[in-house]
């Protein structure tokens, strides 16, 4: 090999060393997270091929009159919205579109009723799609196209807020080079729903997971390499942003790039934990939910009655009771390497019972 081409291969690795461009797991790294537990169900998995990269993140709907029969709902960011019920079997698929992120909002105003709701950011159409949750798990389309975004990436990540100042809701969501953008919703005369948008910024780096946190007031962003940011949700509140601790690669040893899902596990008075997926060692972060946000532990999720959970992208919790498997609550993770008896499937969602991780921190953790 030419010196010339020598030289520019080498100019290529260093960059891309340290450059923080996405890197893939490591089972290697994974393994020095010393503490795992396993996963009780999955869900069947996506309509696509084996080895595309498609379901992405889960939501949690809790059916207001039996919470027995509360559902999943996973994007299928190759096709659309699937519906889960509370041992993964898929109940309902809506083909409407690369569906990325997606949350669950209830009580939302409607022309004198009030509905739950379900919404996403929508690549093939670059907007955010919302829906509204039926008492059967099913869907109704009541924003589809409507809302389109105004950033010059691609839509990516996105989660709802109910404003407790305001009792407005709104949709965060956010753009693969870190625009950000705040809508809010409002219903029309023919019962749909559209939305203005009320502020936008930008953190200028990659992000994606984002998730509310109501009672306190603020959005936590995940960007990929710097860690978890934080702001302030409230619409007239400043954009200034903060940074958590321990929350990247550089300040903690047992996170590895990229930081993906957001999930909040709440107790009273806004207590309770924050986590995040660390996807170059297939784990997750815990970190206290109320500022400083405290780094509490790490663990990975491994292989048990059903396999475990690698590279994973969005993450969701409920906090509470659900039913006998899952009686303090449950946490719910894409898993990005999907297997059964070593035989490579399409991606899926993992479904964790929150004692298991619990136990785990059992000197620190509370349950509900």
């Amino acid at each position: 090999m030419k010196k010339e081409y020598l030289f520019l291969f080498a100019v290529v690795l260093l960059v891309a060393s340290s450059c923080g461009c996405k890197s893939e797991g490591s089972k290697e790294l994974s393994e020095k997270i010393a503490l795992t537990t396993t996963a009780l169900y999955e869900t069947d998995p996506v309509s696509q091929i084996k080895d595309e990269d498609a379901a992405d993140d889960p939501a949690i709907w809790i059916h207001p009159d039996s919470v027995e029969l509360s559902r999943i709902i996973g994007t299928d960011k190759k096709g659309g919205l699937a519906v889960y019920d509370m041992r993964g079997t898929q109940l309902f698929y809506y083909p409407l579109g690369n569906l990325n992120n997606v949350d669950v909002r209830y009580d939302f105003p409607l022309n004198g009723d009030t509905i739950d709701i379900v919404a996403a950011s929508n690549r093939s159409t670059h907007s955010i799609t919302v829906c509204k949750m039926n008492i059967d798990g099913s869907i109704d389309i009541l924003a589809e196209d409507e809302i389109v975004s105004s950033m010059k990436d691609e839509v990516y990540g996105f989660c709802l807020y109910k404003s407790p100042v305001s009792g407005k809701f709104y949709a965060f969501m956010n753009s693969k080079s870190g625009e950000v953008e705040q809508w809010e919703l409002f219903a029309t005369a023919d019962s749909k729903i559209r939305a203005n948008l009320i502020r936008s910024f930008s953190v200028n780096t990659q992000v994606e997971g984002m998730v509310a946190d109501e009672e306190n007031h603020v959005v936590f962003l995940g960007e990929e390499i710097k860690g978890i940011i934080k702001f302030d949700a409230e619409p007239t509140a400043s954009t200034a942003l903060t940074i958590i601790a321990n929350s990247s690669k550089a300040e903690n040893k047992n996170i590895e790039y990229d930081i993906e899902g957001l999930a909040i596990y709440y107790l009273n008075d806004g207590e309770g934990y924050l986590l995040a997926s660390s996807q170059g060692n297939y784990s997750y972060a815990i970190f206290n939910r109320k500022a400083p946000h405290e780094y509490i532990g790490s663990f990975r999720v491994v292989d048990g009655v059903i396999d475990g959970i690698e590279e994973t992208d969005g993450i969701e919790i409920y906090s509470y009771y659900i039913n006998e498997d899952f009686q303090h609550g449950i946490f719910v993770a894409q898993d990005g390497f999907n297997t059964d008896d070593e035989v490579g499937l399409p991606q899926n969602f993992k479904y964790v019972p929150w004692e298991n991780i619990a136990v785990l921190f059992s000197d620190t953790l509370t349950i509900n």
